[in-house]
């Protein structure tokens, strides 16, 4: 029984060194041949605030309705009973029912 116990403790605590080397050397690796160095902090690359403005002094809105390729219009579509957003044409399609 001893030697069960003894070969039980050997085997949880030896038998995971080798993974953190392997891991050790895949990160060495991945540094290698990595085309560029990880960024900067992100705190350090924020802008910081300026007279209380926030995140949304840079923010964009859409104006009108968006257009698809071609100027073919996104419309609400309803096919069967669910409604889908998507091209005009694609909706005609699928068979659907497109809603302007």
């Amino acid at each position: 029984m001893a030697r069960v116990i003894v070969l039980l403790l050997a085997c949880v605590f030896a038998s995971g060194c080798f993974v953190f080397d392997e891991l050790d050397k895949s990160e060495k690796i991945m540094d290698d041949i990595s085309p560029a160095k990880p960024a900067a902090a992100p705190a350090e690359n924020a802008p910081a605030a300026q007279g209380g403005a926030g995140w949304w002094t840079n923010a964009k809105s859409l104006s009108g309705l968006p257009a698809g390729e071609g100027g073919d219009q996104v419309v609400s579509c309803a096919i069967g009973k669910t409604t889908k957003f998507m091209r005009k044409g694609d909706c005609l399609s699928q068979g659907g029912h497109p809603k302007s």
